[in-house]
């Protein structure tokens, strides 16, 4: 999981406007980001969850 939050929070990173080098920036800088991954990996989960809950919630037989 670990190397999912740092991809993430690379990821994350590379897209803000002043972004400069991942290995050069602050750790906590780059544990701000790391925080950013595991929510953003949270939520993905979460809504995955709630995916599969819906489509087996929805799937009953129809009387013909």
């Amino acid at each position: 999981m670990e190397s999912e939050i740092e991809a993430v929070a690379r990821a994350l990173y590379s897209v803000e406007d002043d972004a400069q080098v991942w290995e050069q920036e602050p750790e906590i800088i780059k544990e701000e980001f790391r925080e950013h991954a595991r929510i953003a990996l949270a939520l993905l989960a979460q809504h995955r969850r709630q995916e599969r809950y819906d489509r087996q919630a929805v799937a009953f037989p129809y009387a013909a």
